[in-house]
C-alpha cells in the first residue's frame, strides 16, 4: 500500500506541475495582448488615446465574431485597425483581449473597476 500511495502522490505532483506549466503559457498569450508592437498584426486605437496590438490569429481562433471582423475584404482586415466599443476603457479592452488571447485561461485583472466594466 505504501508503493501505490507514493505513486499515487508523484502523479498528483506531476499533474500539479502540468497545470502549472499550463498556467505559465496561458498567462504568457494573455500578455501578448499590449502596447502595440512588432509582432501584433492588428491595433485597437481605443478611445481614450491607447492602442493595443494583438494577434488576429489568436482572436480569430477564439471568438468567431472576431473571425468575422477580420475576414477577407473588412476594413479590419485591410487596415488593421479596430476602433472599440467607446463605452469600454482600454483597460477592459485589454483585459477582454488578453483572455481572448489566452482563451480564456488568463488571471482576472486586479482591478475591480475593471472587472465591474467587463461584466457590465
Amino acid at each position: 500500500q505504501d508503493d501505490a500511495e507514493r505513486a499515487l502522490g508523484t502523479q498528483h505532483l506531476e499533474i500539479d506541475v502540468l497545470r502549472t506549466e499550463a498556467d505559465k503559457c496561458f498567462e504568457s498569450l494573455a500578455l501578448l495582448a499590449g502596447p502595440v508592437a512588432a509582432g501584433h498584426d492588428v491595433e485597437f486605437h481605443c478611445e481614450d488615446g491607447e492602442k493595443i496590438g494583438c494577434s488576429r490569429l489568436l482572436l480569430s481562433h477564439a471568438s468567431p465574431y472576431y473571425k468575422a471582423l477580420f475576414s477577407k475584404g473588412t476594413v479590419e482586415s485591410v487596415s488593421g485597425i479596430v476602433k472599440p466599443d467607446k463605452d469600454f476603457s482600454s483597460a477592459a479592452h485589454l483585459a477582454l483581449l488578453g483572455q481572448l488571447h489566452a482563451m480564456g485561461q488568463a488571471p482576472l485583472p486586479a482591478s475591480l473597476d475593471v472587472r465591474l466594466e467587463l461584466l457590465c
